[in-house]
């Protein structure tokens, strides 16, 4: 029986993606004419990645799913025309040959903007071409493929089609927050992992109760769309919020040294996030954030009181976000999996940790998080860029008056 794949936190059009098959391109103009980025290494990341779904389709009798699984393109961090740019010829390379039953998009934070426009135009946008006045709509989907998730005949979902190969595009579906499949005899759930974040779901878990799960996303998307779409887009202060960011992550990693932590979550968990990816995400599943899941676990049992037939009593959940691998764990008797990331300008994964993940659910067998080594040259490459990048662009907030 067909398999389903998930991947997630590719974080195209940001110079730290290690999926990025355009490095030459990742290379921003202030540092074209250093003689260690003027011949990038070729990317051969994708075609292995393609190499892996062939392999797979072929053991498997065919894949039913592949779920990108949030963090697909950095808005927040790159200008949307390199976003789109690196995503067609990643997604030309990987799904050469490759026919899913289904392609999947789950949004999550760095592009959950795209989720944004798809809204936008399917609800307010065409019908006010149509001479309809827009109605209110619940800014979620069902998570299935009979339960209210998007498709190609959808006019939200039109602008993505043209980062797809054509081959692929009438097997396209938008689903948001979550996206429910089946699996053999079992139930898959995935969710992208940002609303596990205390960082951005604080809106609706902190400060109001959200009531569901549609009005945790109305609650938390203004803020999401500021700081993961509207920091990006911002032309030369984008430069300046990434240094800030970025300098900061440099320095943990430099100098290891012990900074206020109270004074700079109070600034980072507003402006971008953690102060750096993973502040409390280990490679274990903490108390933490099974803490978080479970409460987020709460809306999906919500959910399914008030829709049955929308979520299953029992499933697996597969997120992403962490970027740290997982498989085994379990929240609440529901077993949990991580697909990893693919920037490599972090702590994690670190130069002596060169490793991610793929989510491979064949029926009848045990599910896996496949390891995925990072090649080497492409690490260090991508690694020196971000540095020499954050050091070129120096934070200069300007004299007064």
């Amino acid at each position: 029986m067909p398999a389903v794949v998930a991947i997630s936190d590719l974080h195209l059009g940001e110079e730290s993606s290690a999926a990025n098959p355009l490095l030459r391109e990742a290379v921003p103009p202030i540092l074209k004419d250093r003689a260690e980025f003027k011949n990038p290494p070729v990317n051969t990341t994708p075609l292995k990645l393609n190499k892996l779904l062939h392999g797979i389709a072929r053991e498997a009798g065919g894949i039913s799913d592949l779920v990108l699984l949030g963090d697909i393109v950095d808005l927040s961090l790159a200008s949307y025309s390199n976003c789109a740019l690196q995503a067609r010829e990643f997604f030309r390379q990987v799904l050469g040959g490759v026919l899913p039953g289904a392609l999947v998009w789950v949004p999550g934070n760095h592009d959950h903007h795209l989720w944004v426009q798809a809204c936008e135009e399917e609800y307010i946008e065409a019908p006010l071409r149509e001479g309809s006045l827009p109605g209110e709509f619940a800014r979620i989907t069902g998570p299935g493929k009979g339960t209210g998730a998007m498709n190609r005949h959808n006019r939200g979902v039109q602008f993505l089609l043209g980062l797809l190969p054509p081959h692929v595009r009438d097997r396209f579906w938008l689903a948001y927050p979550n996206y429910v499949t089946a699996c053999g005899g079992g139930n898959l759930l995935f969710h992208h992992g940002h609303f596990f974040d205390q960082s951005m779901s604080w809106i609706g878990t902190s400060l109001v109760e959200a009531q569901n799960l549609s009005e945790l996303e109305i609650f938390n998307a203004p803020y999401l769309d500021f700081i993961f779409y509207g920091s990006g887009q911002s032309g030369r202060l984008s430069e300046q919020i990434e240094n800030i960011y970025e300098e900061i992550r440099w320095a943990y990693e430099r100098l290891g040294i012990v900074l206020d932590f109270i004074t700079l979550k109070k600034f980072l968990k507003w402006l971008l996030g953690r102060l750096k990816k993973g502040g409390d995400r280990g490679t274990e599943l903490d108390k933490k954030m099974a803490g978080r899941i479970a409460r987020y676990l709460g809306y999906i049992q919500r959910e399914r009181e008030t829709a049955p037939a929308l979520y299953p009593a029992e499933f697996s959940l597969v997120f992403g976000h962490t970027h740290r691998p997982l498989a085994g764990g379990r929240v609440e008797n529901y077993p949990v999996y991580n697909t990893g990331g693919w920037t490599v300008d972090e702590l994690w994964p670190g130069p002596d940790n060169l490793r991610t993940g793929v989510f491979i659910a064949v029926p009848g067998r045990e599910f896996i998080v496949q390891g995925i080594e990072l090649d080497r040259e492409i690490y260090d490459f991508c690694h020196n860029l971000n540095h020499a990048y954050r050091e070129a662009v120096k934070f200069d907030p300007g004299a007064p008056g």
